[in-house]
């Protein structure tokens, strides 16, 4: 499902020095595995997850997912198939604190042209299935762990077949990593989505189908799951 080739980015520091931060000769994934990506801090991990799935347009190289090249699309265009097919759970959630959980996973909803009626019954349903109660009414009730899944619930929303999560299980407590985990495997496993993760947790790492390790914005061998 995933497909890339001669993957290749650049930053400037702030001496204006261009520095590589992914040089990627090839990498092939796909659906149905939970694929960990691990390294070390400034390995190039979120900045390669962010490129996979074009908020991050790459200098050169090609990325194919089921045959739609989206390193040839226009920013415009990358924004549009990223809402379409792709979940996105960020480091920090990116939830709004002055909305319940329920509106906080319709939020991607404010922008679709769906139904909001049919929307909301699976947003409740999201939040029954991953252990939220739906009616809070702010987002300050909850605890981190709750927040998380959340979070994984509004990238769910429209049932996207790519799932992309950036440290997932960062900061919960064990309990609540652990059911952040399961959800994921069995969002890749059960479901047959693409799922990928960035993450330092042993746990998840422990978890991992697939087990790719990145090195200065390189792909080391990869590792045994």
């Amino acid at each position: 499902m995933l497909h890339v080739t001669n993957l290749s980015l650049t930053f400037e520091d702030a001496a204006r020095t261009r520095f590589k931060v992914l040089d990627i000769p090839r990498l092939d994934a796909r659906p149905g595995a939970l694929l960990v990506l691990t390294g070390s801090s400034g390995s190039g991990k979120t900045t390669l997850l962010n490129t996979l799935c074009g908020m991050q347009a790459a200098d050169e190289g090609r990325i194919d997912w089921a045959g739609q090249e989206i390193s040839s699309l226009s920013e415009t265009a990358r924004d549009r198939w990223r809402r379409d097919h792709v979940g996105l759970v960020f480091q920090d959630f990116h939830l709004i604190e002055e909305l319940s959980p329920l509106d906080n996973v319709l939020v991607p909803a404010w922008f679709s042209r769906f139904r909001a009626g049919k929307l909301r019954q699976r947003a409740k349903g999201l939040l029954s299935d991953l252990g939220v109660p739906a009616s809070r009414r702010r987002l300050s009730e909850l605890s981190r762990g709750e927040r998380q899944r959340v979070a994984l619930a509004r990238a769910l929303l429209f049932d996207p077949q790519i799932l992309l999560a950036d440290e997932p299980t960062a900061s919960l407590d064990r309990a609540a990593g652990a059911a952040v985990i399961e959800t994921l495997r069995r969002l890749a496993q059960d479901e047959g989505r693409f799922v990928m993760a960035v993450s330092h947790d042993p746990a998840l790492i422990a978890a991992a189908d697939r087990l790719i390790e990145l090195a200065r914005g390189r792909l080391r061998q990869e590792v045994p799951a």
